[in-house]
């Protein structure tokens, strides 16, 4: 019987589900929070400094840096949910796995995961379904993958 776990995720918070025994059952395996994910400040920076200003001639113009704490926030909650997946993956705990989360943070994800694990991966859902309680997240997911001993 083939084994899946699905992630559901945001910047914010995360739940790992594994599909139970009974049909539409899921367990929740293990629960993420980043705290910083809701954060507010968008544009705040990881630098303390105040910005710089260059000049060159009669324009000026500010420089800003690159990444924002928001940003770094994500990348770092993002590779804590890949380092839980590979895990699992090297434990056997499951064969495919199933990534739900909006299509921003689905691509921060692809850029932590690795070949093996990215192997894994059949099938990606672009919602934020991680408010939703179980009984409501089983309907939106790809039935054609959670049918008991079918692989894709």
């Amino acid at each position: 019987m083939t084994k899946t776990w699905i992630l559901v995720a945001d910047r914010a918070r995360a739940r790992l589900l594994a599909i139970g025994s009974s049909e539409k059952a899921l367990n929740e395996v293990a629960c993420f929070t980043n705290p910083d994910g809701r954060a507010p400040g968008r544009h705040a920076t990881t630098e303390r400094a105040p910005r710089v200003n260059e000049s060159v001639g009669p324009a000026r113009h500010a420089i800003e840096p690159h990444t924002s704490l928001r940003e770094k926030s994500e990348d770092h909650f993002a590779h804590t949910l890949i380092d839980a997946l590979e895990r699992g993956h090297h434990e056997h705990q499951f064969d495919q796995l199933i990534l739900v989360a909006p299509a921003h943070f689905l691509g921060v994800m692809h850029d932590c995961l690795d070949k093996p694990l990215r192997a894994c991966v059949v099938d990606e859902i672009r919602h934020d379904l991680t408010a939703l309680p179980l009984a409501e997240i089983y309907p939106r997911l790809p039935h054609r993958l959670l049918a008991p001993g079918i692989s894709p």
